[in-house]
């Protein structure tokens, strides 16, 4: 097969199309130097996913920790405690919602 149709199998439309360029401006006639092109190419976005994957993972962690700690104190409280809570938002909101209804909107 030819490293055109390689690429094209390898990867989706959108990398093939970033990496094609390169491709053609660098590639000599030789079938070796063409592989080797595309291999780079194709190693160079792996390493740029596993990054993106690794901070991505690092930024959510936190996130994720400080919502199970929120649920494991609130599954601790009693029953009465979580409906205080809950009467108080209820509250608030309906507040909230009578001085948007009584000017006539926002």
């Amino acid at each position: 097969t030819s490293p055109k149709m390689a690429l094209s199998t390898r990867m989706s439309v959108a990398q093939a199309s970033a990496v094609r360029p390169a491709v053609r401006a660098v590639v000599p006639r030789s079938g070796r130097r063409s592989v080797r092109v595309v291999a780079q190419a194709q190693q160079a976005e792996k390493v740029a996913a596993a990054a993106a994957l690794s901070t991505a993972a690092l930024a959510v962690a936190p996130a994720a920790q400080a919502a199970q700690e929120a649920m494991t104190v609130a599954a601790g409280e009693p029953v009465i405690v979580q409906v205080g809570w809950a009467a108080l938002c209820v509250m608030f909101s309906f507040s909230l919602s009578l001085v948007v209804w009584g000017r006539s909107g926002l």
